[in-house]
């Protein structure tokens, strides 16, 4: 679970106050790849927002494309994917980003995963498969 703590501004003090201490559930889930086990968690919304945020914009500069996705050529696509790559937006950006501080096991090396295990865990710590029990839309969804 982690504990988020709900902050404000006494005026004119300017003084900060702890408020209100909240407990948040966090999804976990515990990964067997033959002999290694690896406990994660989902990436907090905050821990994904320059993600979102890197859509956002790519969606804005190509909303002439339409907003139907699915409406898009193979080209369009390749075009709009191309962009959230060079906004630092690809699947390698996030995997780097919210993968690692996700992995709950302590003195565990990273570089231990192969690309499938590192896959599979980076779907669950973006939010999952469209429709996954698991968690939300996927950010390129």
């Amino acid at each position: 679970m982690i504990v988020g703590v709900l902050l404000c501004f006494h005026y004119p003090r300017a003084e900060l106050r702890v408020r209100e201490v909240l407990e948040m559930p966090v999804k976990k889930k515990e990964f067997t790849f033959d002999e290694l086990e690896i406990e994660a968690r989902q990436a907090s919304g905050l821990e994904k927002l320059p993600f979102e945020s890197i859509l956002s914009k790519a969606f804005r500069k190509f909303r002439h494309f339409g907003l139907d996705q699915s409406t898009w050529t193979e080209e369009q696509t390749e075009e709009f994917m191309d962009h959230v790559e060079e906004l630092g937006g690809g699947m390698q950006d996030q995997m780097m980003a919210l993968v690692p501080p996700c992995i709950l096991n302590e003195n565990f090396d990273i570089n231990s995963l192969t690309i499938e295990e590192l896959r599979e865990i980076f779907l669950f710590v973006r939010g999952g498969d469209v429709g996954d029990e698991d968690g939300a839309a996927p950010l390129d969804q």
